[in-house]
């Protein structure tokens, strides 16, 4: 994308089209990135369930990459998804959990997946129906073209440390951002130096996405230029994912996912922190 591309929500599908899809004659593939106790209590009607929420990036290097795809592509091929069927990921709301398998998706090279927007919410408030039977699939084998243009790695990070032109936005909540949180996984806490917070809520309203002008009148009033390349981090790359998509859809042209987030940012003591 260009700087200063025009508002776009291909990646998106709202419910009365996908209800049509689904009674089509080539119906989309449906994946739930929810829990799987979630998916248990009610998804929709032929969803499959696949969550790599728990699959960390524990490091961007083009072999750590590598690593990465590799398994990604075994889990969509293990519910039968190939690059070549269109799929429509989903959650309860739109949220990070599909975010993330949306961007995986996309990073994989899959052209034609998209997010159910607002969700398995605004699916039965638009008269669709819901099942309880798990869906199981025969195995296919998900063949990777990876779209490197989606991600940047930490090396490229540090090595470019206040560079022109490029914003690290910490996505995270203020106490992980400050440095006051407690996870277990990350010895060291903060954010990466010189990031600014917008947590990734901001760019959310009543379950869906926030509307492009004000988000962007929202990101101008903390400093984030529209023209600028914009790097959004959290801790696992799902909430930055989000946020990704929804600077997406405002229109902003240079977007690059930081999946490794700090989760693999924290790791590296070679690294410095902020908080």
């Amino acid at each position: 994308m260009n700087p200063a591309s025009p508002c776009s929500d291909d990646f998106l599908v709202e419910p009365r089209t996908l209800l049509a899809e689904c009674a089509g004659e080539r119906p989309p593939i449906l994946v739930d990135a929810r829990t799987p106790q979630a998916y248990a209590s009610g998804h929709l009607p032929g969803a499959r369930h696949l969550t790599t929420y728990g699959l960390f990036v524990r490091d961007t290097t083009p072999e750590g990459m590598a690593e990465f795809v590799r398994e990604a592509a075994a889990r969509y091929g293990a519910i039968g998804v190939t690059r070549e069927q269109p799929v429509v990921v989903y959650e309860d709301a739109t949220g990070m959990r599909a975010a993330r398998e949306l961007w995986i998706l996309e990073l994989l090279g899959h052209t034609s997946a998209r997010m159910l927007h607002g969700g398995q919410r605004d699916w039965i408030a638009a008269g669709g129906a819901i099942d309880a039977d798990p869906v199981r699939a025969e195995p296919a084998n998900f063949v990777a073209s990876v779209c490197g243009a989606l991600t940047i790695s930490a090396d490229e990070i540090h090595a470019q440390r206040g560079r022109a032109g490029r914003t690290l936005v910490d996505v995270r909540d203020a106490d992980e951002y400050a440095g006051r949180d407690h996870t277990e996984c990350c010895t060291r806490r903060g954010h990466l130096p010189g990031a600014v917070w917008i947590e990734w809520t901001d760019a959310l309203e009543n379950g869906r996405y926030r509307a492009p002008q004000a988000l962007r009148e929202h990101l101008r009033a903390r400093g984030v230029a529209e023209t600028d390349e914009i790097v959004p981090y959290c801790h696992r790359g799902a909430r930055s994912a989000s946020f990704y998509y929804a600077l997406r859809r405002a229109g902003f042209g240079r977007i690059r996912n930081y999946i490794g987030s700090f989760h693999e940012w924290s790791a590296r003591a070679e690294f410095p922190i902020e908080s």
